[in-house]
């Protein structure tokens, strides 16, 4: 029965192409846009959790390792060092995506595992579209007017792909 399964999701590893999901001028976009995104990798994701939290406080309590720990526990404040540092890890990997985009066998296992540690973390599929608006209007702000509708788009697609990728990984990391 395992190794059924474990063949069923080599497959997809390796069948699901990222070309489905962008362009070769949206991967051009992504890359662009990510030399301005990518200046100042701890500010960008610090921002995009600001975002996430704002929006989604519930999440917050997925990220009890990156709590103050003389907290009580209803006072759910973050140990600015932790968050900052996972916030750049988070972007360091956003990074490593948009440079792995020609790559999409390599690419789509890296998500795959990223999604099967983040399963044991009990991060559900549902959870993965609240990270968009969150990165859309991070990248907004940072980005103004060079956030054009068409950067926002390639942007979109990449977060689907990578998304889609990831919830693979959060189910296969649950069996």
């Amino acid at each position: 029965m395992g190794c059924s399964q474990s063949g069923n999701v080599k497959m997809q590893r390796s069948s699901q192409q990222l070309d489905t999901y962008l362009t070769s001028e949206q991967v051009r976009l992504v890359k662009q846009s990510w030399m301005i995104l990518g200046e100042d990798m701890a500010a960008t994701g610090l921002l995009v959790f600001k975002k996430l939290f704002e929006s989604n406080e519930g999440l917050k309590k997925l990220f009890y390792k990156l709590m103050k720990s003389d907290n009580p526990e209803d006072k759910m404040e973050f140990d600015q060092e932790k968050l900052t540092r996972h916030a750049t890890i988070v972007m360091q990997g956003l990074g490593a995506a948009v440079e792995s985009l020609e790559d999409s066998v390599f690419l789509t296992n890296v998500l795959i595992a990223m999604g099967e540690r983040h399963a044991t973390y009990n991060v559900k599929t549902d959870m993965v579209p609240h990270l968009w608006p969150a990165i859309r209007d991070s990248f907004r702000e940072l980005m103004g007017e060079d956030f054009s509708p068409a950067v926002e788009s390639a942007w979109l697609h990449v977060f689907e792909y990578i998304g889609s990728k990831f919830k693979m990984g959060i189910i296969s990391g649950k069996k």
